[in-house]
């Protein structure tokens, strides 16, 4: 199997919430985020992924590593898992963590 095919790269960073998600995230709260994409060129391309994550009503976007993921059995989580095929079926995938972050 190729691994090219099998890559995706995990953008980690933080996102300010711009609307209400049905009562979970509360406006203007910051939250970790992991975007999940097949982009090999997300660095030439980062404006466009930015672009759908404020469209899923995010703004001020951050991010911070980067991480190439080639195997789906090293993800160690069902959230990854399950957004690590979304990816691969979409393009790309958002993960948003539950609790906000506080900014120091």
């Amino acid at each position: 199997m190729n691994n090219s095919d099998n890559t995706v790269y995990v953008l980690s960073g933080y996102a300010k919430c711009s609307t209400t998600h049905n009562g979970k995230y509360t406006l203007g709260n910051k939250h970790s985020i992991g975007l999940l994409t097949t982009d090999e060129n997300y660095q030439g391309n980062i404006k466009q992924l930015k672009t759908f994550i404020k469209g899923l009503g995010w703004e001020s976007i951050t991010f911070c590593t980067v991480e190439k993921v080639d195997d789906i059995s090293t993800l160690s989580n069902d959230v990854l898992i399950s957004s690590f095929i979304r990816a691969k079926e979409n393009g790309q995938s958002l993960v948003v963590n539950d609790h906000p972050i506080t900014m120091h």
